[in-house]
């Protein structure tokens, strides 16, 4: 499954959401593919609701949406 999100919109938003405390997200590398384990998912669930308080318009929104939406659809194919 792929998420297509620009890095240049991300990164921006992850920063304001705190960096660091964003673990799954931080040990991605946007410009290469990345993994994640179906273990992620609770704790990328706290990371996206992160992004989505920090979002403070129609740009920063998208890429949190894309990432929210891609979420179920990873729950049910897995890993």
């Amino acid at each position: 499954m792929l998420l297509d999100v620009p890095a240049e919109e991300l990164l921006p938003l992850m920063n304001a959401a705190g960096g660091n405390r964003l673990p799954i997200l931080d040990q991605l590398d946007p410009w290469s593919d990345g993994a994640l384990s179906r273990e992620d998912l609770p704790q990328l669930d706290v990371e996206v609701d992160r992004l989505e308080a920090a979002a403070g318009n129609d740009v920063e929104r998208g890429p949190v949406a894309a990432t929210r939406a891609f979420l179920p659809r990873w729950r049910w194919y897995g890993d």
